[in-house]
């Protein structure tokens, strides 16, 4: 009988430094799992700050634009509307004004 104890202790003895074996190589499993997990973070926060950049780089002219470029249209039309006849459909050298100041007198027709 004392035979049969003993190889009991053996056998666990051995299970256990199995498990204690397994237990290590799963902690450096994790470990490695961990590491991987951090990166494919940062990986994915950039790609997100990235995304957000380049929205604002295509969007944020557009946007400045539809503010600031209407009243420059205004002010350019309006130093042209004398040249443009200011919408009585004769432009300026057809209308008497111009002629007038560059003759100093009655246009001929």
């Amino acid at each position: 009988m004392p035979q049969i104890k003993n190889q009991k202790t053996n056998t666990s003895d051995s299970s256990q430094i199995n498990v204690e074996k397994l237990l290590k190589e799963n902690l450096e499993l994790t470990k490695e799992i961990h590491e991987y997990t951090k990166k494919t973070r940062r990986y994915i926060m950039f790609a997100q700050i990235l995304g957000v950049v380049k929205v604002i780089i295509i969007v944020g002219p557009i946007i400045l634009a539809i503010l600031y470029l209407p009243p420059l249209i205004s002010e350019a039309l309006g130093t042209y509307s004398d040249l443009l006849g200011s919408g009585t459909g004769q432009t300026v050298l057809e209308g008497n004004s111009f002629l007038k100041q560059l003759f100093g007198g009655q246009p001929q027709k």
